[in-house]
């Protein structure tokens, strides 16, 4: 039965109408990955309707969905997962100041959407606010054995100002991104590497046009962002701009497209004529002055119901070259999730395969090997502090796989637990740009995580057991521990 505490929060959740300010300009960054798999329970079992592939998202787009959410016909799993969603809003609605630690035995680089630490261990303290229109987080950290020799062992990741109104949110700061549907990675952009500091732009609501002649695009979004790339030794302070729109035409189906531009910076063109050139894609000529580096593709999500249970499949293509105006020589990933009730718990299982060979495309193409990520302008890639800022195992690899999360029915603690195996090929060239992983190898392997809430302090536990089957890699075991434990709420 559900506790008497949360018996009434969830009524108050619930039944009592949502105060929502369309306002709010609080931004929700990549990494928590339990707020995630509640909204996109949510979402595919169609209680909510928003998007949740493009991360950071705005608070008041959650909001919105929340204010419009189906009140009735809820599964106890579907009470879980709004009343977690719900609390989760009404914290960041607050000011509060923190400490946040992680933990990695063997500095394992991090795989999947979930915030793990970049370091043997970091640490932090952070002050957040809002006041409906304005918001903004200053976190510091220390990092003690970082991953790669190009981090800095201090940064302000997780910092950001944000400002809402005419119906958008403009957001500076340094916070994590996320763009695609993918469960273990992402090809055109992902957490696995240090956020790039910068500026971006979204819509504050993913709502549908009122025009009759453009309704039937559907709830849409989009994300703009321009930043600057920090430890870059080939072409320092090399810039960023990058754009995704998305939009759900029907339900049960999201589109997105999604472009990664990689221009300017020292001893290049900084000018408005380079980024035009940038954009229109001239600067992939080789033999224009100065070129640009380019990652651009399209992904797709169809949710549709098997025995009463959501069932979706997905797709993501990022193209490592253009041709004819569009992308070409793609990278590719496809995957699928199933999610049920067991008893009392919500089961969601995933599958999932990426390819980040350019044309190899899981075998139906030869393959160009050493293309992906790199370029012979940018020498370092598209990798930040040497950690691919796309899919987590890098350029020229392969990955396959599949986990199940257990949400019991714990009102409480919000427990959950997570499992999951992986095999992989990474860097077949063994291209030094990837300080992840930088020499050829195989190898593969299996997670365990388990995350509970004494609120409003949240935790994180997780074991990595690799195995080696080719390489230099040995066989490794990482214990790895993450924590955000608010020491006060100052309103």
């Amino acid at each position: 039965m559900v506790p008497l505490a949360a018996s009434g929060a969830l009524g108050m959740a619930l039944m009592a109408p949502t105060s929502v300010s369309a306002q709010t300009a609080v931004m929700v960054e990549a990494g928590n990955q339990e707020l995630r798999d509640d909204i996109q329970w949510l979402i595919d079992r169609k209680i909510i309707d928003i998007t949740a592939s493009t991360w950071p998202l705005p608070l008041s787009a959650l909001e919105k969905a929340m204010e419009g959410r189906k009140k009735k016909g809820l599964s106890r799993g579907d009470v879980h997962a709004l009343l977690a969603v719900h609390r989760y809003i009404e914290q960041q609605r607050k000011t509060s100041f923190g400490l946040v630690a992680q933990f990695n035995s063997d500095a394992t680089p991090q795989l999947g959407f979930a915030s793990q630490s970049r370091a043997k261990a970091t640490g932090g303290v952070y002050l957040q606010g809002s006041t409906g229109r304005l918001a903004g987080k200053l976190q510091a950290n220390g990092l003690i054995d970082p991953i790669t020799g190009k981090q800095s062992k201090f940064n302000v990741e997780g910092s950001y100002l944000a400002a809402s109104g005419l119906g958008q949110v403009i957001y500076a700061g340094q916070i994590a991104h996320w763009w695609g549907p993918g469960q273990d990675g992402s090809l055109n952009w992902g957490n696995s590497a240090t956020a790039i500091p910068g500026l971006g732009l979204q819509r504050a609501e993913q709502t549908a046009f009122k025009s009759p002649w453009l309704s039937w695009i559907g709830p849409w979004g989009y994300d703009l962002f321009i930043g600057q790339m920090q430890h870059d030794t080939a072409v320092p302070d090399a810039r960023v701009l990058n754009m995704r729109l998305f939009a759900r035409p029907f339900s049960g189906l999201e589109l997105g497209a999604s472009r990664f531009i990689q221009w300017g910076g020292k001893g290049r063109p900084n000018n408005l004529g380079s980024l035009w050139d940038a954009l229109t894609g001239n600067s992939n000529d080789p033999n224009v002055a100065d070129p640009s580096n380019e990652l651009a593709g399209f992904d797709a999500r169809y949710t549709f119901p098997l025995w009463g249970n959501p069932l979706t499949v997905y797709a993501q293509l990022a193209g490592e070259d253009e041709a004819g105006g569009f992308p070409s020589h793609y990278l590719s990933q496809v995957g699928t999730e199933f999610k049920h009730m067991l008893g009392s718990s919500r089961l969601q299982w995933h599958a999932e395969a990426a390819d980040t060979t350019a044309s190899r495309i899981f075998g139906l193409g030869d393959g160009m090997r050493g293309v992906a990520y790199s370029h012979g302008t940018y020498k370092n890639g598209l990798y930040h502090d040497g950690l691919p800022i796309g899919h987590p195992i890098g350029g020229t690899g392969q990955l396959l796989s599949a986990g199940v999360t257990i949400i019991p029915d714990d009102f409480r603690y919000s427990s959950r637990y997570s499992f999951r195996i992986l095999r992989a090929e990474v860097n077949e060239t063994s291209q030094a740009i990837n300080q992840a992983f930088p020499s050829h190898s195989k190898w593969y392997g299996g997670e365990f995580a388990y995350s509970w809430v004494i609120r409003p302090a949240t935790f994180r536990v997780g074991f990595t057991l690799l195995r080696s089957q080719q390489g230099p890699v040995n066989d490794g075991f990482s214990f790895m521990l993450g924590m955000n434990v608010p020491l006060a709420v100052l309103d």
